[in-house]
This record gives C-alpha cells, structure tokens and sequence, in this order.
C-alpha cells in the first residue's frame, strides 16, 4: 500500500477532479459517508448518543459538514461548531454548509477566544468528538484559536475521531509543532498519510482506517508514488511454499563475521535467527580464542577460529582467512559484537573492495567505516542496518539531525551510496538506492533491547541466502522481525522480551503470514 505526503494527496484530488471530470463535492460526499460509518461503529453502545464536529473553514472542515447532515438524518443528536467566519468558507465546503443551513441544522461559529470557555462541558459530556479542523495541508505552528482549542479537546475524557489526519500533524512530515489532537480512531482517505504513520505523529493517530472514496486507481499510479507500507500480502507472496525434493545446499550458504571478547552473545543470535529463517549452511567466523564459546553454543552451524588481536578482537591477519571462508558462499554478515579497534577499520574497507557477494553489515560493523565512498564502489549489493545512533555517527550528524527527517536521510544516503538501508526504530524505513522507500508497522517496544538487531541482521542475511533479491529479503526480515516481536508481547509483556526468547516466536510469525499457502497445503 502506498503512503503519501500532504502534497502528494492534494495532486491526486486535483487530477481526479480538474482531469477525471469527479465533483470535489461527490468526492467530500464519500468522505464523509465513510466517516459517519465510523462514527457510528464508535457509538454502537450508545443509546442517544450526541456528537460535537468541530469543523475548520477547509475542505476537511466541509467533510465535517457532510458527516453532520448524514448523523442527524440518523436521528443522532449533533451540534456542529465551526471555528471562524462562514465568510472565508468556499468551494465544496461552502455547499455543504449552505445544505446543512438550508435542512436548519443550525452551526455555531466561534470566532474569539473567550467563546471557548464555555465549550468545555459541552466536548466533555458529548459521546464522541468528531476533529474536522485542518486537513493534510497544515504546516508550521498553529495559529489562531486551533492551539487552545485542541488543548481543550485532550483535556476531556470524550472520544475524538479524526478526520483524515488528527489536527496538529503534518501530513508530510509527521511533525507536531505545537499541539494536535489525541485521537481514537482517524478514518484517512484514499491512502494513508505519512504523518499518520511515522511518529511522533502516529502517537495522535489511534486506530488508523483507511478507506475507499472513489479516487481512480489509474490517477494514483501516475504518481509514481515511492513510498509504501509493508503488508502482509508483500510477504506471503514472497515466502511461497518450499519444493519437497530439495537439500541444504538448496537454501543457501552464509559466512558471519560477528563477536569480541564480551561480545560473542551477538555472534550467536545472529547465527541463530539465519538458521531460524531458513539459511541452508552458516558458518560462523569469530576471534579465535572465542570459538570454543561458539562451538559449544551453536551446535547447527559451523564455527571458525579466526586471526586475533591482544584484545581478542579481528586482526587485520583474519582478512586471507575470511575472503578463503567466503569462497563458495552466497553472503556475508559482518558486525555483530565485533568490538571496535583500528584494525578492524582497514579490515573491513579491505572486504568492501574484496568481497563480492552482498554484505549486510551490522553494528560495530558499522562503526568501523570511515569511508563511505567504498560503499558506492561496490559492486555487489549491500544492507547498512543502523539505529539513529549509529548512523548519526555514520554521517558526522546528532542523533536529533537523523530523527528530524528519518525518511529523507534514508532516502538521501541510500541513493548516494547505493545500499539498502534499513533505519531501525518505531516503524523502521527501509530505503534503496532507486528510490524506494517501505514502512514497517509490526513490532513494539520489547524489542528496544540489547541482541534484537543482531537478530534482524541473521535474518535478512538467512533470508537473502535462500535465492531472495535482497531488498525482498530485507523487507521480509524487517517485518517478520516486528511480527515475532508482537507475537511475544501477545504472550508475554513488552517488558523484558529477551532476543533469545523473542527466536521461539520466529516460527509462528512465519506460519501466520503464510496461513494461505498452508491451508493450501493441508487440504491437499
């Protein structure tokens, strides 16, 4: 599914109707069809329930009108409150206003800031709260009587639901300036809005409906809108059953290049989560005084002792040993707990030139990059899977910069240096150098724990062994990832979800994605 800005959204209205030939009027009919569908769905417990719209002098404001007429024609208690002058009212909005006037439903204009005292009791003992005051346009800090309005609003107990986008979040950016509306539930149309699903604005956003209002298929896909979510129909496609008459060598064959004194927990969960995801052969290179720590913990792999410094970490002597355990193998995985010293930077720029399968580099691995051109001059693919933290220190930015425009950054690097890059953190970005850009919606905040990205860098690294393109891989890994992670909040708690434990839930994860392929199964 795709994901759009503000801008974006307003280009597709204008084409529907300016090139189309649809009446913005029909189209804000749908609109607002769609959301008293909602509003009832919100109510259905409710004997006589009475409703405020709060209404802006926009389009989204005339949504709200729409949805005002349809609730009263239900017999629904509604008192509809316009915030400004009907004056500046136009357009599409203008008509519905007019039909609501001409049908005597009356509207409350609140043009000062002293009308808005007395509003508190009415928003608190209403049932629901419908949010119809800025659209996906807004930008900037809020002016006007909108911030102590939607201050007034968070302040009741009543439940809002949010038309298109909860007041106070930019569509685009997913920024709050000041402040926004908390809602319940938001119904968006058409597509969802990017603001709707990066935080902080997804915080605002509730329980998230996407609906249909007509906008014709062949306009959207002019677009050639490149950002989109993960869904769960991407991922079932690509995990399709396996062929009975196969062998190991069948599902690929993996070097990992992961662990440091103190560290080689992160050279096992890496190793694991790959077996876990299905990689055919793993071996794992590490220090060589860690290896017997490895031989003893990771019985389905293979291990090997590699060249070490003092501080047991990768000499600069492992790379021969490495680029001879690569020979035959389809990927390397470098990064994991690798621990940091300067030979590991010259060791790692010397396999960026070397290597010529796909990388996907992780964590210290991460670190030790000093140049990144290196990265565009490779010639085979490679994943860069950083948190803020690291790829603030990646780029020479703070960690503010990097959360300031996530996906631009992403997008940004990921096309200068020609890699994948995964961002991880509450809806993780994955970009590529094309362009293209996913969202991801699964996994919660149990997996802010130490050993949860070693896990996602097995498994991309397992998934993209088995003959996946890698940026599928990718995309599989980082929903798959969430998903066994929300499978795990589900049955235990978000606190204290350990990656170890989070491995069990791999499986189901994987079974629930599939469910299609495996009722086909079974009923052969």
């Amino acid at each position: 599914m795709k994901v759009v800005t503000g801008a974006e959204m307003k280009e597709i209205d204008r084409q529907a109707i300016e090139e189309i030939g649809i009446p913005g009027v029909v189209l804000m009919e749908r609109a607002g069809m769609k959301v008293a569908a909602e509003a009832n769905d919100l109510l259905a417990q409710v004997l006589k329930p009475e409703v405020i719209i709060l209404a802006g002098c926009g389009n989204n404001g005339g949504d709200g009108f729409v949805v005002s007429r349809l609730l009263a024609a239900e017999g629904i208690a509604v008192k509809t409150i316009l915030v400004g002058q009907r004056e500046r009212i136009s357009g599409d909005a203008k008509i519905n206003l007019d039909i609501l006037e001409s049908l005597n439903l009356s509207v409350i204009e609140i043009r000062a800031e002293e009308e808005l005292i007395g509003l508190k009791d009415d928003l608190e003992e209403a049932d629901l709260l419908i949010d119809a005051l800025l659209g996906t346009g807004i930008t900037g800090q809020l002016r006007g009587l909108y911030p102590d309005l939607i201050k007034l609003i968070n302040q009741v107990t009543t439940p809002v639901l949010a038309v298109d986008i909860p007041s106070g979040v930019e569509a685009g950016t997913a920024k709050v300036r000041s402040v926004a509306v908390e809602a319940e539930r938001t119904v968006t149309f058409g597509l969802p809005k990017l603001g709707t699903i990066l935080y902080p604005g997804r915080e605002y956003v509730g329980d998230l409906k996407v609906v249909d209002i007509g906008l014709p298929e062949q306009v959207i896909a002019e677009q050639n809108l490149t950002t989109e979510l993960i869904t769960p129909e991407v991922v079932k496609q690509n995990l399709v059953p396996r062929k009975q008459n196969t062998h190991k060598g069948d599902y690929g064959k993996l070097l990992i290049v992961a662990g440091s004194q103190g560290m080689t927990g992160a050279a096992i969960l890496t190793a694991q989560a790959s077996l876990r995801i299905g990689a055919g052969l793993v071996t794992v290179g590490t220090p060589s005084s860690l290896n017997p720590i490895l031989e003893s913990k990771l019985v389905e792999a293979m291990t090997y002792p590699l060249a070490e410094t003092e501080q047991a970490t990768l000499a600069l002597e492992a790379e021969q040993e490495i680029m001879d355990l690569m020979e035959g193998k389809d990927l390397m995985a470098v990064g994991p707990g690798l621990g940091q010293d300067e030979q590991l930077t010259t060791l790692l720029h010397n396999l960026l030139a070397t290597v010529t399968t796909p990388l996907v580099i992780d964590a210290d691995g991460l670190n030790a990059i000093q140049d990144l051109e290196l990265l565009a001059k490779r010639e085979a693919p490679t994943v860069l899977t950083p948190h803020p933290g690291e790829l603030a220190r990646l780029v020479d930015l703070t960690v503010e910069q990097v959360e300031e425009d996530r996906v631009g950054l992403a997008r940004k690097l990921a096309r200068q240096y020609q890699v994948i890059l995964v961002l991880k953190g509450a809806q993780t970005i994955i970009a590529t150098p094309n362009g293209q850009t996913y969202l991801n919606l699964t996994g919660n905040a149990g997996l802010a724990t130490g050993g949860s990205g070693d896990l996602l860098t097995g498994m991309i690294a397992g998934l993209a062994v088995q003959g996946l393109e890698l940026i599928t891989a990718t995309v599989l890994a980082v929903y798959l990832h969430g998903l066994a992670g929300d499978l795990a909040k589900e049955r235990l708690t978000e606190y204290g979800l350990i990656p170890s434990e989070l491995l069990t839930y791999l499986p189901e994860a994987i079974k629930k994605t599939r469910r299609g392929y495996d009722e086909k199964e079974e009923s052969c």
